[in-house]
């Protein structure tokens, strides 16, 4: 697992969209400039670890996601069902 500044700015504009924000609208909400919004989204720069707070609050994800790709709570909620249902199966059986 590793940042990559090009899936990075990806994820920023297809979240900008979902929110129906076009770059100069978001831009002006992060008080930043047009063109920055572009280079990140290109993945020409990378995101300051203030404006990835902000940009996690504006689209109400995690930071995770943002850099990464996937919420990584939301991975470890997901190994602990699998278990959960895991054991319940088993429980089953031995009925």
């Amino acid at each position: 697992m590793y940042y990559d500044q090009k899936e990075s700015g990806k994820r920023i504009a297809e979240l900008r969209r979902v929110k129906g924000y076009t770059q100069e609208e978001l831009a002006e909400q992060l008080n930043i400039a047009t063109n920055s919004i572009s280079n990140i989204e290109r993945g020409v720069r990378g995101i300051s670890i203030d404006l990835l707070v902000e940009l996690a609050c504006v689209f109400n994800v995690s930071t995770d996601y943002i850099l990464l790709g996937k919420d990584l709570r939301n991975d470890e909620a997901k190994k602990d069902l699998q278990k959960a249902i895991s054991l319940m199966m088993n429980l089953e059986k031995k009925l």
